[in-house]
């Protein structure tokens, strides 16, 4: 674990308690001579805690020390039709791991449509995910509800499809690349792009596909 996770990372005093100190002190056997790091998630900043006393169910803390952090970010934008939610929750970690910068979720015309996905959820696995990986920035997420606003709000963005021009450095991923569900894109919603990018003669699946374009963009 790079740092710890706390909206009040900053302030001279520090609360640990519920989910939080149980993890930290029941779990990880965190002992009051050690100092700890937190990061808010919202400034390009760590800091150092030292502990002033450990309770049965709360901790606090003073910071001691702050220092700049930044982590590369990439200009990743991907926009991915849902599939099932549990596929979208494990691999969202690897999305976050590789820095992809903003994620749109949206339903296709052939999406399982009885998906619902948890805003809150997928919030608490990025912060998991930083936490592990030392990213210091929460990517950016929004759900729009079909593929028409993606067209209306993304006119420039790449539609992954078989086809299409094979993708390469020269894209660019921050216009945004249009993943398909596990049944791929209508004929309507082909015939309504026509900027197509694919990885050649390779059939991925879904949530593979995601993850290429991630790590294209973290190499790139």
């Amino acid at each position: 674990m790079k740092f710890c996770y706390h909206e009040n990372a900053g302030l001279e005093l520090l609360e640990i308690k519920d989910e939080q100190f149980r993890h930290l002190y029941l779990a990880r056997r965190t002992h009051k001579n050690e100092n700890l790091n937190f990061c808010n998630l919202k400034e390009n900043k760590i800091y150092t805690y030292t502990h002033l006393e450990i309770n049965k169910k709360s901790a606090k803390l003073k910071c001691i020390n702050s220092q700049e952090y930044i982590t590369k970010n990439t200009n990743t934008h991907l926009i991915w039709a849902i599939t099932e939610a549990k596929n979208i929750y494990n691999t969202l970690p690897f999305l976050n791991q590789l820095n992809v910068q903003k994620l749109t979720l949206f339903y296709a015309q052939r999406s399982q449509r009885n998906e619902k996905i948890n805003l809150e959820k997928l919030e608490k696995i990025l912060i998991q995910s930083c936490e592990q990986c030392g990213r210091n920035s929460l990517m950016q997420i929004e759900i729009l509800k079909d593929f028409t606003q993606i067209i209306a709000c993304y006119p420039d963005a790449y539609m992954l499809d078989f086809g299409g021009q094979t993708i390469s450095q020269n894209h660019n991923l921050a216009n945004g690349i249009i993943i398909g569900p596990e049944g791929g894109f209508s004929n309507q919603e082909r015939e309504g792009f026509d900027k197509k990018l694919s990885f050649g003669e390779l059939t991925l699946k879904s949530e593979c596909a995601a993850m290429a374009i991630a790590t294209l963009g973290s190499i790139y």
